[in-house]
């Protein structure tokens, strides 16, 4: 089983590859200034506030916190942004901070890791056809843009997965793309093994609900040259059942609030 902090090793490597990195005492600040009107692209990530002997009885005592939420906007406005983001996967830090950032107007967003535990191979007979392509091709992007992703979060995306090598497989049927799924591998060094993050599993609207998503997420977990077991897919509650369906198992709860203009 994958550590919490491994799995969140591998999920923040995304956010940092492009950025320019600033430690501070209550985690990591990236800023991508290639792509800064993109909330994703600058954050505050491993977000951890020092243990307190006793919880603060009210929000207003919570001088950490507090602190943690000055600093913040202090480097948000030294890059003139509007937006806020922050990220983690420490308990006591998210309990912390939750009443004061929803005070602040951030909205709060949970999300679960899961890695294959038994999971079926792909089937031969479905008429669908995979091939394995570099981040951003046109295939893909057709099937991104179905789904209504916004093209310069697409360009975004694939320009971070691009850096860190990825690939991405896209499925056809009829000879047009119906699905894309890619994912990139995070090695962490240090003797850590390396870790397989998927960064997007779609489906076009008018092959859903048919098995295709289905499909293409067992042939990346066989194309992958990572094993099954160090693969991982963050997902939100509402597609957690999907993984589960397919043989994943929950590894692990990362969060992250965010105040949107």
């Amino acid at each position: 089983m994958l550590s919490t902090s491994r799995i969140a090793a591998a999920e923040y490597a995304k956010r940092r590859v492009l950025a320019d990195v600033t430690e501070t005492w209550f985690g990591t600040f990236v800023h991508d200034t290639t792509h800064d009107d993109r909330a994703a692209a600058t954050q505050l990530l491993d977000t951890r506030l020092p243990s307190a002997a006793e919880p603060p009885a009210t929000v207003g005592e919570d001088e950490a916190a507090q602190s943690l939420l000055d600093q913040l906007d202090a480097l948000y406005e030294r890059h003139g942004l509007p937006h806020r983001v922050v990220a983690g996967y420490d308990t006591e830090t998210a309990v912390r901070l939750d009443p004061v950032l929803r005070d602040h107007g951030y909205e709060r967003e949970d999300y679960r890791a899961l890695a294959p535990d038994s999971i079926d191979l792909p089937s031969d007979d479905t008429g669908l056809r995979f091939a394995t392509h570099q981040h951003g091709s046109d295939e893909a992007q057709a099937v991104h843009e179905s789904v209504g992703r916004d093209p310069a979060g697409i360009d975004y995306a694939a320009a971070v997965a691009s850096a860190l090598d990825g690939r991405e497989v896209v499925v056809s049927r009829g000879g047009e793309p119906v699905g894309a799924a890619g994912w990139y591998v995070h090695d962490g060094g240090a003797g850590d093994e390396p870790v397989a993050r998927f960064t997007h599993v779609g489906v076009r609207p008018d092959a859903q609900d048919e098995g295709v998503g289905a499909e293409l997420v067992r042939t990346v977990v066989d194309r992958c040259s990572v094993p099954a077991e160090r693969m991982v897919v963050c997902a939100t509650s509402e597609h957690v059942g999907f993984y589960e369906s397919l043989g994943f198992d929950q590894e692990a709860s990362l969060w992250r609030f965010a105040r949107l203009p």
